[in-house]
């Protein structure tokens, strides 16, 4: 099987971040059997060169970008391309979603892009690049052929997020990670998305990714990450960086309680509107 290597560009920032959408594809990898390394160019303040020799054994490159990281991720791609002419080299993240067409004909050293939400995708992608398969029946891609842009139809949503395993921190330099305010009362510090989509339409997010329909992981399946990241790593503080973790507020409610019934001795920070939340809520949560 194919050797992976996924990598996360460095960005200008005091408070690097985990990159949960890489750490998902990296689980999912791992569960499929493949060999993954995860290289964080941002945590560790790599520059695009520093990134070519260790990635040396790699059969496939992965990289992750929102906008304010793009220039960087084909910053890295290119010395990759240089150094590996023949390396597929692989992107996904926000910007690519929203941008395909633009980031292919800007970027020639990118050969594929996955849109939206990735861990089916990439499990379809990687034996078609293996076997040079044609890529025609794979939703949710965009690449060339024949010199032009393509871009196959997007992927379903429908995901079980249940089922997916737990974000693969052991491949990142989790202590490394430092939480912007509010956020930081405790370290280590770990984040974590525990459910997807969003109804509102604000202009400034980058919500297509996920999609308008809100899914969300049942309240077991919350906590029993939770509690596993606690248990491997000594996390004493989670942040839910989902995009509205309060709008099933009856989820809410069991979550919090599943963390006292589990005696889990954390402090814990969630992302959501304020029309989202009441003093009950916030009450109860506190």
């Amino acid at each position: 099987m194919l050797k992976v290597a996924l990598v996360n560009p460095t960005q200008s920032t005091q408070y690097p971040q985990p990159p949960m959408g890489l750490a998902s594809i990296a689980a999912v990898l791992e569960r499929e059997g493949y060999q993954v390394t995860m290289l964080e160019a941002n945590a560790l303040k790599l520059q695009p060169e520093d990134v070519v020799p260790l990635v040396s054994d790699a059969d496939v490159i992965g990289l992750t970008a929102m906008t304010p990281t793009i220039n960087a991720a084909i910053a890295i791609a290119h010395h990759l391309k240089k150094a590996y002419p023949d390396l597929p080299i692989v992107l996904g993240g926000a910007h690519a979603t929203l941008l395909p067409e633009e980031t292919l004909v800007t970027a020639p050293e990118i050969d594929l892009l996955v849109r939206g939400e990735g861990e089916e995708t990439i499990i379809e992608l990687l034996p078609a690049l293996e076997y040079k398969k044609p890529l025609d029946n794979i939703p949710g891609i965009s690449y060339r052929k024949d010199g032009e842009v393509v871009s196959n139809p997007a992927r379903s949503r429908n995901i079980d997020l249940d089922s997916l395993p737990f974000l693969a921190y052991h491949l990142l330099p989790w202590r490394r990670y430092k939480p912007h305010p509010p956020h930081g009362r405790s370290l280590p510090f770990a984040a974590i998305i525990t459910s997807r989509g969003c109804p509102y339409r604000c202009s400034y997010c980058s919500k297509p990714i996920f999609g308008n329909k809100f899914r969300g992981q049942s309240p077991e399946r919350v906590v029993e990450e939770v509690a596993y990241h606690k248990s491997k790593f000594g996390i004493k503080e989670f942040a839910f960086y989902d995009d509205v973790f309060t709008l099933n507020k009856k989820r809410a409610y069991t979550i919090a309680d599943e963390i006292v019934k589990r005696g889990l001795k954390i402090h814990w920070t969630c992302e959501t509107r304020v029309n989202l939340v009441d003093k009950e809520l916030l009450r109860h949560i506190k």
